[in-house]
C-alpha cells in the first residue's frame, strides 16, 4: 500500500514519526515536496502518475514550506490541482488558506461570533500608525503568513512604533496589528482531530511571547468544555480538521488567537498520555477512507 505525505522538508522529525506510524500499518510513505515540483500540462501526465497508486487517494498535509508570496500562491494552486484529481488533502487546500493567512482567520473568527482580539490590517504605513493608536499604543505586529512566533514584535512605544512600521513600508510589507491582550504570559494550545479534542497544554513563558519555539515551556492543563467546544468551533470555522488552536485566558474570557493547519506536536506530546501520531494517522486514514 502506499501513503503520502506533502511536506517541505522529509526529515523533519514530526514527518518521520508520521511517517513511522503509516508503515506500521503496512504502507510505503512517499515525500511529496511542493518546492521540487515541475507540471506538466497537455503534454505529460507525470505530474498525475505519482498520485496513481495511492490507498486510500489521499495525502496528509505537513506544510509547503515558507517562501515569498508568489510561490505561496503556486503551491496553493498545486494543492488545489491534487484536490482537482481527486486526491483528498487533510488538511484541505482552503483550509491551509484560511488558517496560514491570519488576515483571513480573524475574519472568519469574528463572522462566527468568536472572541478574539481586535486587529487591523492595511499596506498603507500611515494608516498602520492610526492603527496603533486605536489599538491603544499596545499591540502586537505579526506576519501574515509564518509559525513558532517568528517575525512578531510588541509594539507599546509610539517612537518604536514609527520606526518599525515605516522601515517595512520601504519593503511593501502587509502590516496586521492586533491589540496586546494580557495573558500573564501564558496560553493554551489545543489540539482537535475533526469532532473531537484530543489533548492541550499550557504554553508558559518568561515573557509575553508563548511559543515554543521561542522559549516557552509546556505544561499540563485540565480542559474544560467551554475550552474543547471553542477549539472544536473554531477548527469548524477555519475548515481545519487537523488543528491547533491557541486560546489565552483574558479578563473578558476565553479568547483565541489563532488556528494552525499544520500543528506541531513535540512538545504537546511529553504532557500527555496520549500517542499524538498514533492518533493523527488514525483520524486521516478513517477521513481519508469516507
Amino acid at each position: 500500500m502506499e501513503s503520502m505525505i506533502i511536506t517541505p522538508n522529509s526529515q523533519d522529525s514530526e514527518v518521520q514519526i508520521l511517517s513511522v506510524e503509516l508503515e506500521k500499518r503496512g504502507f510505503n510513505v512517499h515525500y511529496f515536496i511542493p518546492s521540487t515540483i515541475k507540471v506538466g500540462i497537455g503534454f505529460q501526465r507525470d505530474f498525475y502518475k505519482q498520485f496513481e497508486c495511492l490507498e486510500p487517494k489521499a495525502a496528509l498535509v505537513r506544510g509547503f514550506g515558507a517562501a515569498d508570496t508568489q510561490k505561496i500562491f503556486f503551491r496553493l494552486d498545486i494543492l488545489r490541482s491534487l484536490e482537482e484529481y481527486d486526491i483528498k488533502l487533510i488538511n484541505s487546500r482552503e483550509s491551509l488558506e484560511i488558517a496560514s493567512d491570519k488576515f483571513l482567520t480573524s475574519v472568519f473568527l469574528e463572522n462566527h461570533d468568536i472572541p478574539t482580539p481586535k486587529t487591523v490590517v492595511c499596506e498603507d504605513p500611515h494608516k498602520a500608525l492610526e492603527a496603533f493608536d486605536e489599538l491603544g499604543g499596545d499591540c502586537v505586529l505579526k506576519p501574515l503568513y509564518g509559525s513558532k512566533g517568528i517575525g512578531i514584535t510588541r509594539l507599546n512605544d509610539k517612537a518604536f512604533a514609527e520606526n518599525i512600521i515605516f522601515s517595512l513600508g520601504q519593503i511593501n510589507q502587509v502590516f496586521y496589528l492586533q491589540e496586546f491582550v494580557e495573558h500573564h504570559n501564558r496560553d493554551i494550545r489545543i489540539l482537535v482531530l475533526g469532532d473531537k479534542v484530543i489533548t492541550g497544554m499550557y504554553r508558559v513563558s518568561d515573557s509575553w511571547k508563548t511559543n515554543i519555539y521561542t522559549g516557552a515551556r509546556a505544561e499540563p492543563i485540565e480542559l474544560t468544555n467551554e475550552m474543547k467546544n471553542l477549539a472544536i468551533k473554531s477548527a469548524k470555522i477555519t475548515k481545519t480538521e487537523i488543528a491547533g488552536v491557541d486560546i489565552i485566558e483574558s479578563e473578558n474570557g476565553l479568547t483565541v488567537l489563532e488556528v494552525n493547519s499544520i500543528p506541531g506536536f513535540t512538545a504537546l506530546q511529553k504532557v500527555t498520555d496520549f500517542n499524538i501520531a498514533e492518533e493523527i494517522i488514525n483520524y486521516f486514514l478513517k477521513s481519508a477512507s469516507i
